[in-house]
């Protein structure tokens, strides 16, 4: 069955329980039973993925985490969904207890907004922060310290996204400085690919062969990361029913990949100059590079900033600048839950990183 039939569009959940653009959306771990959220209202909500009754919409997450006191910019959960980590405007990491409702750790050793969180290392015992203070930081849970077992410096402005690859021992980061660089643990070493363009999104490949990178140039470039290598770029324009294509050049837009590393999925934002324009969710196939969805947001809609797929159920989530998020499926209610052109070549320089020590992550 080709990808384009695959690609779930039927909605199935509307949820508006937050009171501010949604900025983060993340399945809980296997199988993905519950989703969580973060948004400028300075709370965290979990709430039921997929609802009893198809078209639902609900007003009132299961619970709110509140303990920010600026917009939360990310999430991460844990694999045993025990607990979840969230980041913002607070220069502060949170490491919750999901069942207690409390925060268990704050660590505050970033000087500006915090961007992106991620967790590393055996038992998930590792938090992995990056900041506008253009640093990223690793926290060691176990410990009593308050300060990071780790700073990254390589980058030159913030580190907008992270995404720890645990197959192969490796930490994704991508700045506004237009690099995306990637830290091999085992080998001690920072490779880096210059996109030339701020990078809002980063991720890699189920099997960590391949990086997916969002920039502000409207495009979305999944590269080798073996040598750097173009495989396939998506956006620059590609039409969907709207008036205007897939955009991105203003805002930090999520992307990420879908059905098995075959779709890749990204949100959207809209040309402030048009009011009556409406955000998108794009998906492309993976090999041909053709776009084979485009999911409007709703009237009013502007943005769609972040997108989350669940292997597991066949469904996906995106998070809207309206406050509201929602969850397509084509398999509901069957499945069974559980309670362009292409750019030039991109240049690629291999460096030592300045690191004392990973050892914490092996």
């Amino acid at each position: 069955m080709s990808a384009r039939k695959q690609f779930p569009t039927k909605l199935v959940h509307t949820l508006k329980t937050h009171n501010g653009p949604v900025n983060a959306v993340t399945f809980s771990s296997y199988p993905g039973t519950y989703v969580l959220t973060g948004s400028s209202d300075r709370a965290v909500h979990l709430s039921r993925a997929i609802p009893n009754k198809l078209g639902t919409e609900t007003t009132s997450p299961i619970q709110k985490y509140e303990a920010h006191g600026y917009s939360v910019l990310d999430v991460a959960v844990t694999g045993d969904n025990s607990r979840f980590a969230s980041v913002g405007g607070d220069r502060q990491v949170f490491l919750w207890d999901v069942e207690q409702g409390i925060t268990v750790k704050r660590w505050s050793g970033h000087a500006a907004r915090v961007e992106a969180v991620q967790f590393a290392g055996e038992g998930d015992s590792v938090v992995v922060s990056g900041s506008a203070d253009t640093t990223i930081n690793l926290w060691d849970t176990r410990s009593n310290s308050t300060k990071p077992i780790q700073t990254l410096t390589e980058a030159s402005d913030t580190v907008s996204s992270i995404h720890v690859h645990t197959p192969t021992y490796s930490i994704a980061s991508g700045s506004y400085d237009g690099r995306a660089r990637i830290y091999d643990v085992r080998m001690g070493r920072t490779t880096v690919d210059v996109l030339a363009h701020p990078v809002t999104s980063v991720r890699c490949s189920t099997d960590g062969n391949a990086l997916l990178a969002s920039t502000l140039d409207s495009r979305i470039r999944m590269l080798d990361r073996t040598d750097g290598k173009l495989l396939q770029a998506f956006g620059n324009g590609d039409k969907g029913p709207g008036k205007t294509g897939y955009r991105n050049s203003e805002l930090r837009i999520r992307s990420a990949f879908a059905k098995g590393d075959a779709i890749v999925l990204s949100g959207s934002e809209t040309d402030k100059e048009d009011r009556s324009a409406q955000a998108y969710v794009y998906a492309w196939d993976v090999v041909s590079g053709e776009l084979v969805a485009s999911v409007p947001a709703g009237e009013g809609v502007k943005v769609v900033s972040c997108v989350a797929w669940n292997e597991k159920g066949g469904c996906w989530a995106g998070g809207c600048s309206d406050g509201a998020y929602f969850l397509y499926s084509n398999l509901y209610p069957s499945f069974s839950f559980i309670i362009s052109r292409a750019p030039r070549e991109i240049p690629r320089s291999v460096f030592a990183p300045h690191i004392e020590s990973w050892n914490v992550l092996t």
